[in-house]
């Protein structure tokens, strides 16, 4: 049975710098025994950082994931380091804190989208300046983007938890706050990490979060733009940086 979802904790806002032992070096990638490094999925683009040692340091451009084995992809790299070494891991904190408040955003603004005019997320991608969202409704005249930002900042002003646990296909088959269809997800994965808003989102989810809704700015939309019949691309950013809420 696979299980969505590699990290036990609650991995989000003012991630920790780590060591971790090399365990393969090539001109452009590096991987570890272990990382704490987020790997682009979902949406999300990956974390950024920097990795450091006795006699080299490099800038983490990307990460990906392949099956069980993570690859760093690598830049401005100055000297070589050696199999087995540990290395110093710092990861981008700006840009964590940044990705998972507009992550969390996105949830918040889904599950109303979906409250009010019952709309799908078909798709969306998670920026750091903005984000897009994709929504499919059955009548998309009826949706106010003024509305929509409306709530979802007095929402977000509400301070709901965040919180993560993992949960089977079949309790979230069955659970009407579960805005997502099941029915277009893996059908391998038995058990999914998912991320729950207070009492009005829970969602099989492998991103990074923030802690409670207080800590996300207010959200701007700034586009809606026709995807074709019933469906529209809405873009928001957050009118401040999550740093500034720390």
């Amino acid at each position: 049975m696979t299980i969505l979802g590699h990290l036990e904790k609650h991995p989000g806002t003012n991630p920790a710098s780590f060591t971790s032992k090399l365990a393969h070096f090539e001109p452009t990638i590096v991987q570890f025994d272990r990382t704490e490094f987020y790997p682009s999925g979902g949406g999300q683009p990956a974390d950024k950082g920097i990795l450091s040692g006795e006699k080299f340091r490099c800038r983490v451009i990307d990460v990906q994931k392949s099956g069980s084995v993570v690859s760093h992809h690598i830049s401005e790299i100055e000297g070589e380091p050696s199999i087995g070494e540990m290395l110093s891991c710092e990861i981008d904190v700006e840009w964590r804190n940044q990705l998972s408040a507009m992550h969390t955003a996105q949830h918040i603004i889904s599950a109303l989208s979906h409250e009010e005019w019952g709309a799908e997320t078909v798709g969306n991608q998670i920026g750091f300046d903005k984000t897009r969202i994709d929504l499919k409704f059955e009548n998309r005249e009826l949706f106010s983007s003024e509305h929509l930002e409306e709530i979802v900042n007095w929402t977000l002003r509400k301070n709901l938890d965040v919180k993560m646990d993992f949960r089977p296909s079949k309790d979230l088959l069955d659970d009407p706050l579960v805005r997502v269809n099941m029915a277009r997800m893996p059908p391998n994965i038995g058990i999914w990490r998912t991320i729950s808003i207070g009492d009005i989102d829970v969602c099989p989810c492998a991103g990074t979060h923030v802690q409670t809704t207080r800590e996300i700015p207010d959200i701007e939309i700034t586009r809606v733009k026709s995807k074709g019949a019933g469906r529209l691309r809405v873009e928001y950013i957050l009118n401040e940086c999550y740093k500034s809420f720390n």
